[in-house]
């Protein structure tokens, strides 16, 4: 479903507007004869230009098909005279070989086609699209996707084909054409956002990269807290430490509970404060109990313990829980480690 989300693409608006744009372009040509041939290669030229547009922003998470831009549409892109050569060559090669093995090759090539398309867009090198471990390594990338963007392939010229043969105005054929051509270039590049981290790929647009903005932003947020929470801890005032720290974790997502938990025993650890220190331990402590983060709160009782032997880094009522749960996960030494020390308080 999410590959067929990347082919629909070129249904929105924008990619519309430029398929009934460049229709009436060809169009004109056509009825020009060879006076329109310059037309039509202008227009084709600014076609597969957004195609490969379109396979980039795919590739890159960008969701909107962009406007066609006079950078678009600059002589310096040479990436679809490098497809047209590529499978010019690939065909002739076919051709020429001919017979039973021509067409071996012929099929070899085609099956390839999407890798060629895929590696030109992203790398914009022809040598890089025929070499044979830069293709590999795609393939093996993309895996299962690869097969559906070689049906989709088979799939769309299939479709042009039997188009061509129906009774439908020229300009109607030319609009489908179009628009099949831009939804497989989508699809490739949906495919290797799909595919990112396979592919070692890092899109400008990703849940990865947004959720690490989003830490980022959290991470200095939550500083800024620590830092007043501090300032008790200087005057030495650790029981008022606690307290922007519990509204922190009343606020907070949970499942950021673990993150905030570390970074708060962590900061809590250089302010040279004993009694601070065991409070925000117990805090931390008491609150992954509680989310049942049983796993996480041994490890940072166990990182208190080794901080600070003297502090108390759990109430006694936490202690007995953890002790419980590493006694039921086969941790039965360190139950008995903590049993001593809680009779011991």
């Amino acid at each position: 479903m999410r590959l067929l989300r990347h082919a629909l693409r070129p249904a929105r608006p924008t990619a519309l507007l430029l398929i009934a744009t460049l229709t009436l372009l060809l169009s004109i040509a056509s009825y020009a004869g060879l006076l329109g041939l310059p037309l039509a290669i202008i227009a084709l030229s600014w076609l597969f230009k957004y195609a490969y547009v379109l396979l980039d922003l795919s590739s890159e998470g960008i969701d909107e098909p962009p406007v066609l831009s006079v950078e678009m549409v600059n002589p310096i892109e040479q990436r679809p005279l490098m497809q047209l050569a590529i499978c010019a060559a690939g065909f002739a090669l076919a051709s020429w070989i001919g017979g039973v093995p021509g067409y071996a090759v012929g099929a070899a090539f085609l099956t390839l086609l999407p890798a060629t398309a895929a590696v030109l867009g992203v790398t914009g090198s022809a040598i890089e699209a025929l070499n044979p471990v830069t293709l590999a390594r795609v393939i093996r990338g993309l895996g299962g996707t690869y097969l559906v963007l070689v049906a989709a392939t088979i799939a769309f010229a299939a479709a042009s084909y039997g188009l061509a043969q129906l009774p439908l105005w020229s300009a109607v054929k030319s609009a489908a054409d179009q628009w099949l051509l831009l939804s497989l270039f989508s699809l490739m590049g949906g495919a290797i956002y799909e595919r990112r981290e396979a592919l070692g790929h890092e899109p400008q647009v990703s849940p990865e990269r947004t959720a690490e903005r989003e830490e980022r932003v959290r991470a200095r947020q939550r500083e800024r807290m620590l830092d007043e929470a501090y300032v008790p801890a200087r005057i030495h005032e650790p029981s008022r430490v606690v307290e922007p720290l519990r509204r922190w974790f009343d606020e907070a997502d949970s499942a950021f509970l673990d993150t905030d938990a570390r970074a708060f025993l962590a900061r809590a650890a250089d302010w040279n404060d004993l009694r601070a220190y065991a409070l925000v331990a117990q805090l931390v402590i008491a609150r992954l109990i509680a989310a049942r983060r049983f796993a996480t709160a041994l490890e940072l009782l166990e990182r208190a313990r080794r901080t600070a032997p003297d502090a108390v880094a759990a109430s006694p009522a936490d202690l007995q829980v953890l002790i419980g749960h590493a006694r039921v996960t086969g941790r039965a030494r360190l139950a008995e480690r903590l049993a001593a020390e809680a009779e011991k308080t």
